[in-house]
């Protein structure tokens, strides 16, 4: 027997027409707030498009720093153009190596980012749990943002008969939605068959 159970909130109980009760959890799982280091470099990696890397660990002057595989002006003034500070370096590298205007590099970086938002937040996050990363770091984090504007969460289902918990498992949501393509049985004799 299948069934497929609507997600409202964090937590679902659902009763089924057999009386088997389900309780759906998302799994959240703790993540580091970002600083504001991590969000302006974030601006960086995210209008720069692929990146050889990027850090939030300081040298020199710098707090962090964004390595794009290719710097345009977009790019170069892309916190400046979010409204972050320590746009210096940046702009010196907007106006005296790229030639560009700083308003008109922060007008192509706000473009650029337009409806980014969620990638942003994602990255500076990532930034600041890792330190320094790389492109492979930005696709992990352009796949998280995707999953969640299609309501793919990680789950974990508590499945109860009689008030007696017979099985718990790990899933993911669709849309909102959880698929059980088999519920656990409960004999006579208190046997359970597991779920597949």
């Amino acid at each position: 027997m299948m069934e497929r159970l609507r997600i409202s909130s964090e937590q679902t109980r659902t009763i089924l027409k057999d009386g088997t009760e389900v309780v759906a959890q998302k799994i959240e799982t703790p993540r580091p707030i970002p600083g504001s280091t991590a969000h302006h470099e974030a601006a960086h990696v995210v209008a720069s498009g692929e990146i050889v890397e990027a850090t939030i660990i300081p040298h020199g002057d710098a707090l962090g720093s964004a390595r794009p595989v290719r710097m345009t002006a977009a790019s170069a003034a892309a916190a400046g153009a979010m409204g972050h500070g320590g746009t210096g370096w940046d702009r010196f590298i907007t106006e005296n190596y790229l030639g560009v205007d700083w308003g008109t590099a922060k007008s192509a970086a706000r473009a650029a980012l337009s409806g980014k938002e969620d990638l942003m937040k994602e990255v500076a996050i990532v930034l600041e749990q890792e330190g320094t990363i790389g492109q492979y770091h930005v696709e992990e984090a352009k796949k998280r943002v995707s999953e969640k504007k299609q309501g793919i969460y990680p789950m974990k289902l508590e499945i109860y008969r009689s008030g007696r918990r017979v099985e718990s498992i790990t899933t993911k949501s669709y849309h909102g939605e959880v698929v059980i393509s088999h519920l656990p049985t409960v004999s006579e004799s208190g046997a359970r068959d597991k779920i597949k």
